[in-house]
């Protein structure tokens, strides 16, 4: 009986160092990139970013008129007298990949009065070791304008019917982190609008690119930029969106403050709508400002 006793006394003993010992050499799950970019925007679209689990981010947007042109200068001062948009959100985190947002847009272009919502996830995180070599999110967000109907009947702000208010987008957002001072994005991204003008067209299919240039660990300059694809003889009257902000990342918040061609911020607003052009003093001023809140 004691011989059996100290031979499975003997058994786990030896288990037990083999179960260390193998631990030991256990190798650790490689951990996170963090901050490719250093907020859930890049400047006025999206990037990979999502909030944490049940963190509530509450986001002021405001772009100002063009600070040359025709409609700058100095009797604007330079277009801080006029508001081209506005914005005001509230986002949050149902899990640390996942997160929703509503937000009061002004409007830019013929949508006036909006209200937005997204949903983003995240499907894949960037890793240290490079096992994962991307970071990987998706977007679908829509807006409504509640917007008096023109009695115009040519007007594309007519809207016979309640689905002519909406505007739809859907976006897969690819980002990389290059050591800590480089951060790079593509976003190929499709919006569509119900109604549209006779000269327009419903879908539009755009690719966005962008870089994160951090020059210090809490400030960065960003380039933001969306090529659209539009049909023949279509959309001339519209520019492509490109934005460059200066961030500054402090403890609670992230302040951003850019030059844009576009005046609207959701993806049916800056990119299917931006009429600036650059060459011509067309570009104005605006800044983002978040405040967090982890519940």
């Amino acid at each position: 009986m004691k011989t059996k006793i100290f031979s499975i006394i003997s058994l786990l003993s030896i288990n037990f160092l083999v179960f260390s010992q193998q631990g030991d050499s256990i190798v650790k799950p490689s951990s996170k990139v963090k901050e490719t970019f250093y907020s859930s925007r890049i400047i006025n679209g999206h990037s990979t970013e999502t909030l944490e689990k049940n963190e509530l981010e509450f986001r002021v947007e405001h772009k100002f008129g063009d600070m040359f042109g025709t409609n700058g200068g100095v009797h604007q001062f330079f277009g801080m007298d006029n508001s081209a948009d506005i914005r005001i959100a509230f986002e949050y985190g149902i899990t640390d990949y996942l997160m929703v947002g509503l937000g009061r847009n002004k409007g830019y272009g013929p949508y006036r009065g909006l209200v937005d919502g997204f949903v983003k996830g995240r499907i894949l995180s960037q890793t240290e070791d490079n096992s994962m070599p991307i970071s990987l999110a998706v977007l679908g967000s829509s807006t409504v304008t509640y917007g008096k109907a023109s009695p115009d009947v040519t007007s594309v702000t007519h809207y016979p019917e309640f689905a002519h208010r909406m505007a739809y987008a859907g976006q897969v957002i690819v980002a990389r982190k290059f050591g800590n001072w480089l951060s790079l994005a593509l976003m190929p991204t499709y919006t569509h609008r119900n109604y549209v003008a006779f000269d327009d067209q419903n879908g539009l299919f755009s690719l966005g690119g962008a870089a994160n240039v951090k020059f210090a660990k809490k400030f960065g300059v960003v380039v933001e930029y969306y090529q659209n694809f539009n049909q023949q003889n279509m959309r001339d009257m519209f520019k492509n969106s490109l934005a460059v902000a200066f961030e500054w990342n402090t403890f609670g918040h992230v302040f951003s403050i850019y030059l844009a061609n576009a005046g609207g911020f959701t993806e049916q607003q800056f990119i299917p709508y931006t009429s600036g052009d650059w060459l011509s003093g067309e570009f104005r001023l605006g800044f983002a400002i978040t405040r967090s809140f982890q519940f």
